[in-house]
C-alpha cells in the first residue's frame, strides 16, 4: 500500500496572536484610529473653549491658495494615518520577534537540559561531573529550570551508593569503604556541594545571586557523605530513611516548610544548632550514632522525635518548641540536656528511656508535660523548671537512692531497696 507523500498544506494557527497577548490587527487598528479621532475632537473642543469660536463668515468660492491648504491638510491626515499603522505594525513585529527569541531560547535550554541529563548517566565519572556542571549552569541562567535540576541532582543522590548486594535494600548496613580517590564519591560530593551552593544564605537581609528560591528537596533514602547544609534555606526538605555517613551539618539551616527526617540514620555527629523549622519537623525513628546538637534550635510547627534513638549525647540547650513536641519511646543512651529549653505546647516524653543524665533545669513548660512510664537510669534534674500545668510522671521509674535527682513538686521517688523505683505523687 503506497503512502501519500504530498506536502501537507500549511495552515496558520487560528488566533495565534492570543498566545502572545496581542489583539488582532483589525482590533488594534480600530482602537488606534478611534483613539486618535477622539483625541483630535477633544483637542478641537478644548481649544474652542479656551480661545473662543471664530465668527461665521459669508460663504465664498475657494481660492487656489485655500485649495492648496486643504490639500496639505488631507496629505497630513493621510501621513498621520500611515504613521499610526506603521507604529502598530512595528510594535506587533517587535513583540513577535521577542516571542520568537524567547521560544528559541526555551528550545535551546531544553536541548541543553536533555544533554546534561544524558551526561549524568554516562559510565565515566568525569563525564558525569560535566553533566552536573552543565545542569547547574542551565539552572542558574534559566530560573524556571532550577527546581527541575534540583530534582535531577536529588535523584542522582538517591541512587544506591555503595552498590548494594542483590536482594539488599538498606544502605545503612553498607560499609563506607570508598576513599577520596573514588570517582563516584567525587561526583556525589560535587552534587552535594551544588545543592549547598544554591541554597545558602549567609546574610539574612540579602539573597546572593547564586541563591535558588522556593526549592523543595527530596533525598529520601539517599546516601550522603559528610553532608554540609549549613545556612541553607530550602522551602521544604525530605530526608526519610536517608543515611548520613560522617558528620551532618545543619547549623543555621532554615526550613520554611516541613522537614522530614523519619527513619534517618546519622552515623556521626549531627549538628542542628540554631536551625529553624517553620513547618513540621519529624525525626520519628531517627538514629543518632554520634552526638546530636540542637542547641538554640527553633521549632515553630509540630515536632516529633517518637522512637528516636540517641546513642551519644543529645543537647537541646535553649531550644524553643512553639507547638506540640513528642519524644515518646525515645531512647537516650548518653546525656539528654534540655536546660533552658522552652516548650510552649504539649511536651510528651512518655515511655522515654534516659540511660544517662536527664537535665531539664530552668526549662519552661507552657502546656502539658507528660513523662508517664519514662525511665531515668541516670541523674534526673528538674531544678528551677517551670510548669504551667502540673507535670505527670505516672508509672515513671528512676534509680533509687539517688541524691542528685531533683523532681518537680509534688513528685518524688519512694523505694525500699536499691534499683529502679516508681515516682509517686506526694500530698
Amino acid at each position: 500500500m503506497s503512502r501519500d507523500k504530498t506536502t501537507p498544506e500549511y495552515r496558520p494557527v487560528k488566533d495565534a496572536h492570543k498566545t502572545l497577548g496581542l489583539w488582532s490587527i483589525r482590533r488594534a487598528l480600530t482602537f488606534a484610529f478611534t483613539t486618535a479621532v477622539v483625541l483630535l475632537v477633544a483637542a478641537w473642543f478644548l481649544l474652542s473653549l479656551l480661545l473662543g469660536s471664530p465668527s461665521h463668515a459669508e460663504p465664498k468660492p475657494l481660492e487656489t491658495k485655500d485649495l492648496l491648504d486643504l490639500l496639505k491638510l488631507v496629505f497630513a491626515l493621510v501621513a498621520g494615518v500611515g504613521a499610526l499603522v506603521a507604529l502598530v505594525t512595528a510594535y506587533r513585529r517587535q513583540r513577535v520577534d521577542e516571542a520568537a527569541g524567547e521560544r528559541a531560547e526555551r528550545v535551546q535550554a531544553h536541548v541543553e537540559y536533555g544533554q546534561g541529563v544524558e551526561l549524568l548517566g554516562h559510565d565515566r565519572a568525569a563525564v558525569r561531573l560535566g553533566g552536573l556542571y552543565s545542569l547547574e549552569r542551565l539552572a542558574q541562567d534559566h530560573p524556571y529550570y532550577r527546581q527541575t535540576v534540583t530534582d535531577v541532582v536529588c535523584s542522582y543522590l538517591r541512587m544506591p551508593f555503595p552498590a548494594l548486594p542483590s536482594g539488599q535494600d538498606d544502605q545503612s548496613e553498607q560499609p563506607a569503604d570508598h576513599t577520596t580517590q573514588d570517582p563516584e564519591l567525587q561526583v556525589r560530593l560535587t552534587a552535594q556541594r551544588l545543592l549547598k551552593r544554591h541554597l545558602t544564605i549567609t546574610d539574612p537581609d540579602q539573597q546572593p545571586p547564586t541563591y535558588w528560591d522556593s526549592i523543595h528537596i527530596d533525598l529520601t533514602g539517599a546516601y550522603l557523605i559528610d553532608f554540609n547544609f549549613r545556612n541553607c534555606h530550602p522551602t521544604s526538605a525530605t530526608f526519610t530513611k536517608t543515611h548520613f555517613s560522617g558528620e551532618a551539618g545543619f547549623v543555621g539551616a532554615k526550613f520554611s516548610g516541613d522537614a522530614g527526617f523519619v527513619g534517618a540514620n546519622f552515623s556521626g555527629d549531627a549538628w542542628f544548632n540554631s536551625a529553624e523549622f517553620s513547618g513540621e519537623a519529624e525525626f520519628v525513628g531517627a538514629k543518632f550514632s554520634g552526638d546530636a546538637w540542637f542547641n538554640s534550635a527553633e521549632f515553630s510547627g509540630g515536632t516529633k522525635f517518637d522512637q528516636a534513638k540517641f546513642s551519644g549525647n543529645a543537647e537541646f540547650l535553649g531550644a524553643m518548641f512553639h507547638h506540640y513536641t513528642y519524644f515518646d519511646w525515645a531512647e537516650f543512651s548518653g546525656d539528654a540536656k534540655f536546660v533552658v529549653a522552652e516548650f510552649s505546647g504539649s511536651a510528651w516524653f512518655g515511655d522515654a528511656k534516659f540511660s544517662g543524665d536527664a537535665e531539664f533545669g530552668e526549662a519552661e513548660f507552657g502546656g502539658e508535660a507528660w513523662f508517664g512510664r519514662a525511665e531515668f537510669s541516670g541523674d534526673a534534674k528538674f531544678d528551677e523548671a517551670e510548669f504551667a500545668q502540673e507535670p505527670n510522671f505516672v508509672e515513671a521509674k528512676a534509680t533509687y537512692p539517688n541524691v542528685n535527682n531533683v523532681w518537680p513538686s509534688p513528685w518524688r521517688v519512694e523505694g525500699e531497696a536499691s534499683g529502679m523505683a516508681r515516682l509517686t505523687r506526694g500530698g
